[in-house]
């Protein structure tokens, strides 16, 4: 039963995930994940194998930095690997 809830859940992002490639967004590549979530391999799994890429841990868990890694390319500067 929990498996089935996971997998719907999982279809459900798919979803969103190709609607936004629809209206333009670019191909999902890899997936960030962070939370109690992240922790839980079984639902990573599943993840990744609905979505078709791989789920990777967030290089940090604070919302704040992604957003600033965005806005750093956002205004033209690269973010090596690792970084």
């Amino acid at each position: 039963f929990l498996q089935g809830l996971l997998e719907g859940i999982a279809a459900i992002e798919r979803l969103a995930y190709d609607r936004l490639a629809t209206l333009g967004a670019p191909p999902l590549t890899a997936i960030r994940n962070t939370g109690g979530g992240a922790a839980n391999t079984a639902w990573t799994a599943i993840r990744s194998r609905i979505m078709g890429v791989p789920i990777v841990p967030a290089v940090s868990e604070m919302a704040a930095a992604g957003t600033a890694r965005l806005a750093w390319q956002g205004i033209g500067h690269s973010i090596g690997a690792g970084s």
